[in-house]
């Protein structure tokens, strides 16, 4: 290959020493300038500019009123509050609820003190109402959730739910 000529010389080594530190540059500008890359999301039907939030929810989603009652009524409990059945409910109430609910049940879980003090707090299930309230009810609360807490029906088969009212009931005796 032909070395090139002088003039040629000069004009790649001054290009070479005007573009490199320009491209050093916005390498370290990359974060700090934002280039509105278009993702198509924005250029589509459904939504609007101002456009005013959806009118009702989906029909799998959470409530935060209550629970929803199925269509049959509130079950019944078909399992027995045995020693095996609150064992059972025990340790699968350690594992899923005692995070947020606390070991005794009282709402104090550990992972509480980092949620803000605005934040809606887990239910005391040491109050005199779940003693009264029936398994059904809890039954429901737990397999499709409440308010912030998630629903366990993928966590928990329909026994290990059962087995958890039974535990929960002793709570609040």
């Amino acid at each position: 290959m032909i070395p090139p000529s002088g003039y040629l010389r000069r004009v790649i080594l001054t290009l070479t020493i005007v573009t490199v530190p320009l491209l050093i540059g916005l390498i370290f500008t990359y974060d700090i300038i934002k280039i509105n890359w278009a993702s198509n999301m924005e250029d589509q039907i459904s939504i609007q500019y101002q456009t005013g939030p959806r009118k009702s929810a989906p029909g799998d989603a959470v409530r935060f009123d209550g629970p929803s009652e199925p269509k049959a009524g509130v079950p019944d409990n078909p399992v027995p509050a045995d020693d095996v059945s609150l064992s059972r409910g025990q340790v699968l109430y350690e594992r899923h609820c005692a995070l947020c609910h606390g070991g005794g049940g009282l709402g104090d879980g550990p992972i509480t003190q980092f949620w803000k003090p605005e934040m809606r707090r887990p239910a005391n299930l040491t109050d005199a109402r779940y003693a009264t309230m029936s398994d059904g009810t809890i039954y429901i609360t737990i397999s499709q959730g409440y308010g912030t807490m998630p629903p366990l029906r993928e966590n928990l088969n329909p026994r290990e739910r059962w087995d958890v009212v039974n535990y929960v009931k002793t709570l609040s005796q």
